[in-house]
């Protein structure tokens, strides 16, 4: 039964160096590129709920 079962893979590395670690620098450039994303997003109008 394993051997029919498909792995599904939930998340990727944003490190495209294929190491299994990661600079501090490399990191620190990751959370700055998601909070500008995130930044970007407040000017979305999200209905209230009521």
């Amino acid at each position: 039964m394993a051997e029919n079962e498909k792995t599904t893979i939930v998340c990727k590395s944003v490190f495209k160096s294929g190491e299994s670690t990661t600079t501090d620098r490399e990191f620190t450039d990751k959370w700055i590129e998601l909070v500008n994303t995130l930044e970007k997003g407040k000017g979305a109008a999200f209905p209230e709920n009521t």
